[in-house]
C-alpha cells in the first residue's frame, strides 16, 4: 500500500514537472523577436537655450533626415530624438543637422565605462536561464 502511494506521488510529480517543462519550452520557442530592436535614442546638447521658433525649426530639420523617428523632445538646450540605427547613426544625424543650420552644439556621447556596461539587469548572459533560452530558440528558429 505504501509503495503504491509512493509510486503515484512520484509519478504525479514527474508528470507535473514534464508538463511544466513542455509549456516552458513552447513559450520560449514561440516568443516573437523584438520589433524595435534597431531604434536608438540620441541626444544633442546646444550651447544656448532654444526658443520655440528655434525648437520647431530643429524638429522640422530632424524630421527631414532619413531614419529619424517622429519622437523628438526639445527641452531647454537639449534635443533628444529616436532614430533607426540601420539607416543612420547618431553621428550622421548630427552632421546632417549641423549642415542644415549654423548651430553651436555637440553630440552627447556616453562615457566608455557606461557604454560597455550591461543595460538589462534581468538578462545575465552567463546565467543558466539565458543559455537555456538561447538553446531552445536556436533549435526552433
Amino acid at each position: 500500500m505504501k509503495r503504491k502511494k509512493l509510486k503515484v506521488i512520484i509519478g504525479s510529480l514527474l508528470g507535473t514537472f514534464l508538463l511544466l517543462f513542455i509549456i516552458l519550452v513552447a513559450h520560449i520557442a514561440t516568443a516573437k523577436p523584438i520589433e524595435n530592436a534597431h531604434i536608438q535614442i540620441s541626444r544633442i546638447d546646444f550651447d544656448q537655450p532654444l526658443d520655440t521658433t528655434m525648437a520647431s525649426q530643429i524638429k522640422d530639420q530632424l524630421h527631414a533626415i532619413p531614419g529619424v523617428k517622429s519622437d523628438i523632445i526639445v527641452k531647454n538646450n537639449v534635443v533628444v530624438y529616436f532614430h533607426d540605427n540601420t539607416v543612420a547613426n547618431s553621428q550622421q544625424v548630427f552632421d546632417q543637422l549641423m549642415n542644415k543650420g549654423d548651430y553651436k552644439a555637440q553630440r552627447f556621447v556616453v562615457p566608455a565605462e557606461l557604454a560597455n556596461a550591461q543595460v538589462c539587469p534581468v538578462i545575465k548572459k552567463d546565467s543558466w536561464s539565458y543559455r537555456f533560452s538561447s538553446f531552445v530558440q536556436g533549435i526552433f528558429n
